[in-house]
């Protein structure tokens, strides 16, 4: 089972706080990242996370991975994000240089909109699921920890979002 361990060495050593950050940024960037689709907003929104973490964690009790719990955190960034009213930036398609792209880059780029309208469809808990499963690469006990459910909810919900993901991909987009 878990075993609780005190936050002290998160307060109290720069080095390991140094190096728990290193290790867990770019995770929770690409998580961030997929959700806003813009890399400004975030790098700003995975900031926020770990200037949370800090500022909260004399009340953090490690019970399980810091890396779910980061996550649990980015989630919350991330909904108080669209919670604010503002016009949110969205990045274009260009080469260096604001150069069109070239057509198998379109492509790509293209297929990229498809597979990003296909979950922005899906209802958020299956989305975040497969966010966390496919493009976090998290194993179903720790999408659980995450999203505070059963381990047998997450792959039933997983199995539905797939199939959704599927017919919508077949059929032509994220119509």
């Amino acid at each position: 089972m878990f075993h609780y361990r005190s936050p002290d060495r998160i307060i109290y050593d720069e080095e390991y706080r140094d190096r728990l950050i290193r290790e867990n940024y770019a995770d929770i960037y690409a998580y961030c990242f997929r959700h806003l689709g813009h890399r400004e907003t975030a790098e700003d929104l995975t900031q926020e996370t770990f200037l949370r973490f800090l500022r909260n964690v004399e009340r953090y009790r490690e019970y399980g991975k810091i890396k779910n719990y980061l996550y649990v955190i980015a989630g919350n960034v991330i909904r108080d994000h669209y919670r604010k009213p503002r016009e949110i930036p969205v990045e274009r398609d260009l080469g260096a240089e604001g150069e069109p792209m070239p057509d198998s880059d379109m492509e790509y780029a293209a297929e990229r909109v498809e597979i990003r309208e296909a979950l922005v469809a899906l209802e958020s808990p299956d989305r975040e699921i497969v966010l966390l499963r496919y493009y976090q690469d998290l194993k179903i006990k720790d999408i659980a920890a995450v999203m505070g459910m059963p381990a047998s909810t997450v792959r039933y919900r997983l199995k539905t979002a797939e199939k959704e993901l599927k017919r919508r991909l077949e059929k032509g987009g994220g119509k």
